[in-house]
């Protein structure tokens, strides 16, 4: 008998996609390697990004037409997304009726456009993934998490979302739910859930294109990667910038992706110009070889979960200098140079240092064996974990 799988995707709304949607697409064409039938929910934009990824599979539509663009950090385009969100949410429940018992399910995100109709639906073998933790209700209200807008909406959206989303998970008879940081374990054995029904998986990397990519002489003292937002640390970044340019000769900054115009006038003002390269969009093969061009990768964030783009630095040999805020040690251990949380002196110092070093040859990544790393974060790795654990539920929902 064909298996079979539904993934509930209605969280993408445009084809600009983010590091979940990708860590859900890497399952999926696990899935396809391993023999499953694929069928996703979701909207016309998922639909353009499978088609662009070439992910084989059957679209329930859950949308009449990809919603029009926004601006969702306004009040207004807040709403318009969340009634984009419900009418998706409405159409996949319609649907249910095209899954069997025997199907599995996977919910792509912690909302609850994605996991409730994975709950209500007949499927015997429920998966969810949690990506990362929403900020608390005080952080919400006192805003002492970066991530959390002024207006508070889309938080409070959040935090609702995440903490109905996993109770009525937890009371899935036969269910399985993939977390992204071990530090997520207690907070799921407190809601109830079994050591045999959580996975810890990897944000994903791509280790066999990194490895085929050649290294090129370090082109740039610095690279950074990531949105322009306050939760990124972009002030204690430009500030760094410039102080780096006042201290070292021929200095070179690479941005990659599309930051350019969100970033030029700051850039400017500043009177960077000259030492700043924007690369534009890059493809995941030009991506690894601008890591590999690159000194160090500078990484301010006030906040993250388990980013993929410091293990993209770590496995192309590109010292990181990051703030030592809560989330990174355990998933990154060693392979990181800390920095006290938020000390802009340091940071600059640190950074600083680390040029230098690698300018005279002096890799800290040298001294570290990678080996395994690169092992339990691979594709390849969390694919065979996805696997694993659906065999597993395979046989215990039957």
């Amino acid at each position: 008998m064909t298996k079979r799988i539904h993934f509930f995707a209605n969280g993408i709304f445009s084809t600009s996609i983010a590091g979940g949607d990708i860590h859900f697409l890497k399952l999926a064409e696990g899935a396809v390697r391993a023999g499953y039938e694929l069928n996703f929910f979701g909207g016309h934009a998922l639909q353009e990004v499978l088609r662009k990824h070439r992910i084989p599979g059957t679209v329930t539509l859950t949308d009449s037409d990809a919603m029009p663009k926004t601006n969702t950090g306004a009040l207004g385009g807040q709403v318009k997304l969340f009634q984009d969100f419900y009418g998706r949410y409405r159409r996949t429940m319609a649907a249910l009726d095209s899954i069997g018992p025997e199907d599995f399910v996977y919910a792509t995100s912690d909302y609850w456009f994605d996991v409730l109709p994975a709950v209500r639906s007949a499927a015997r073998r429920k998966m969810m993934v949690w990506h990362m933790n929403a900020p608390g209700f005080g952080e919400i209200l006192t805003r002492s998490r970066p991530d959390v807008d002024a207006l508070r909406a889309a938080s409070l959206h959040y935090w609702a979302s995440q903490r109905h989303s996993l109770r009525r998970f937890a009371r899935c008879p036969h269910k399985h739910l993939f977390h992204l940081h071990p530090a997520m374990k207690p907070d799921l054995h407190a809601l109830g859930f079994r050591d045999d029904e959580m996975t810890y998986v990897s944000y994903g990397l791509e280790v066999t294109l990194n490895e085929s990519v050649p290294a090129p002489a370090r082109e740039y003292d610095v690279v950074w990667i990531g949105r322009v937002h306050r939760q990124k640390g972009i002030d204690d970044l430009l500030a760094t910038l410039e102080f780096l340019a006042k201290k070292l000769e021929n200095f070179r900054v690479l941005f990659i992706g599309n930051v350019k115009d969100a970033l030029a006038p700051e850039i400017a003002r500043r009177g960077l110009e000259e030492h700043v390269t924007f690369s534009g969009f890059v493809s995941e093969t030009e991506k690894v070889w601008l890591f590999k061009a690159s000194r160090i990768f500078l990484m301010p964030s006030r906040h993250e979960g388990s980013p993929r783009v410091v293990g993209e630095s770590i496995i192309a040999n590109t010292p990181v200098v990051a703030y030592d805020i809560p989330n990174y040690r355990p998933v990154f251990g060693d392979f990181v140079r800390y920095v006290p949380a938020f000390d802009l002196a340091a940071f600059q110092a640190a950074a600083e240092d680390e040029i230098r070093k690698m300018r005279a040859g002096t890799n800290y990544l040298d001294r570290l064996s990678l080996t395994e790393f690169k092992q339990a974060n691979s594709w390849e790795t969390t694919q065979g974990k996805f696997l694993a654990a659906m065999e597993k539920l395979g046989a215990v929902g039957g």
